[in-house]
């Protein structure tokens, strides 16, 4: 039996994380033995140890982040210096758990682990650098010419999960682009919906609109926000959800809430509160916070919005799919991949709130056609995103390393 360490950057709920989950509970436990370790704690460790697999909390690990989602740059650059100097620390207290739990092979689950990928490396042990999120251009490239070079070098196999993430990598024949999965026995488009809008406390009469991905420049909560209003000129009995990390604004320390407002960093959560005072007001917004019911929440609307601003794989697009709900989404990145314009939903401008409503309103005035890319989305699905036919891919890569 081969033992596989998987590392993960973070704790808490997510794309990265649950995609994860999603490819262990598909692994032959006869073949492959599986031992996690995340970087930070959070409910993430418990579910993974829900499920049996064994699970550890890191210390004195880093990542290292240039994506799209989040780079050390504007209002952050002050992180940079240290992010550096703890690089090679970082390094030093991978090997210690390298020649703890002594793995066959290492899986990282972000392109943010490049000092874990360097301990593998100088140990000899094969890495899979599975990528999660589109390397980030830059001002200059530096960094991302040394993160890809890092890419490249360290790893035995990459796995992409999107042709647009590929593409921001040094072409070389260790990459294999596999789409990110769903289980749809947990995604079942036969879930209630009368149950399921109960449990939410919403009207069988409302129209309801999800955006997954919570509070986030990258996710493009504040367009969403922006689109609300417009929807409701059109058509006034609609809500719109917000599931995902909320609004954190201050701090209940006066000195830590001081140092937010001077270097900025809860600016945008402050300018999606003032966009979407009137709709909190009224009832029509609801920022319900991190879930474990995503399928339940998927139930019960009518349909999805991924209305990100820059480009990246979008995991609630293929579980929107794998519920036979219909999806607009920014025409950029992973959406476009994801999503057959006017056949399983409709792509629109990014950080164009006027054009975002516009197609939501399309979609909940005409049911029927809201219907039919439902019912498109749900074929898309279960050909390019089933989870038996990607995990499979996934472990033949494995195999290719092992020789089996």
């Amino acid at each position: 039996m081969k033992r596989i360490l998987y590392i993960h950057h973070g704790g808490g709920l997510g794309g990265a994380p649950l995609s994860l989950l999603y490819l262990l509970k598909q692994l032959d436990r006869s073949r492959y033995e599986p031992i996690v370790l995340t970087l930070r704690d959070g409910p993430i460790v418990d579910l993974y140890r829900q499920e049996g697999i064994e699970t550890h909390v890191a210390q004195g690990i880093y990542d290292f982040s240039h994506t799209e989602l989040e780079s050390y740059s504007g209002t952050q650059l002050w992180r940079l210096p240290l992010q550096v100097a703890r690089f090679l620390p970082s390094v030093a207290a991978t090997r210690r758990y390298l020649t703890q739990f002594k793995p066959d092979l290492i899986h990282l689950n972000s392109s943010t682990l490049a000092a874990p990928a360097r301990a593998a490396w100088r140990e000899k042990i094969p890495i899979v650098w599975h990528i999660r999120e589109p390397i980030a251009k830059g001002y200059f490239g530096l960094r991302r010419t040394w993160l890809t070079n890092h890419i490249e070098h360290d790893s035995t196999r990459i796995i992409s999960i999107s042709e647009f993430d590929a593409s921001r990598l040094i072409p070389s024949n260790k990459i294999r682009v596999i789409h990110n999965f769903v289980d749809f026995n947990t995604f079942d488009r036969n879930i209630s919906i009368a149950e399921a809008r109960k449990k939410l406390n919403l009207s069988p009469a409302q129209n309801i609109v999800v955006m997954l991905g919570g509070v986030a420049y990258p996710k493009g909560t504040l367009v969403f926000a922006q689109a609300l209003p417009l929807v409701r000129k059109k058509v006034p009995n609609t809500k719109f959800l917000v599931a995902g990390q909320p609004p954190t604004i201050g701090d209940s320390s006066r000195l830590k809430s001081l140092a937010k407002f001077i270097l900025q960093t809860d600016s945008y959560d402050r300018k999606v509160m003032r966009a979407a005072s009137d709709s909190i007001a009224s009832g029509h917004i609801r920022f319900i916070g991190q879930r474990t019911d995503i399928p339940q929440i998927l139930a019960a609307s009518d349909l999805l919005v991924f209305p990100s601003v820059v480009p990246h794989f979008a995991r609630p697009i293929i579980e929107a799919g794998a519920m036979a709900k219909p999806v607009v989404a920014s025409r950029l990145g992973g959406p476009l991949e994801l999503v057959n314009d006017g056949v399983t939903g409709i792509l629109t401008p990014p950080s164009d709130p006027a054009a975002l409503a516009d197609s939501i309103i399309t979609l909940l005035t005409d049911p029927a056609k809201a219907k039919a890319m439902g019912e498109a989305g749900y074929r898309l699905a279960k050909e390019k995103f089933n989870a038996e036919i990607n995990a499979k891919k996934t472990f033949e890569v494995y195999e290719e390393i092992f020789g089996d």
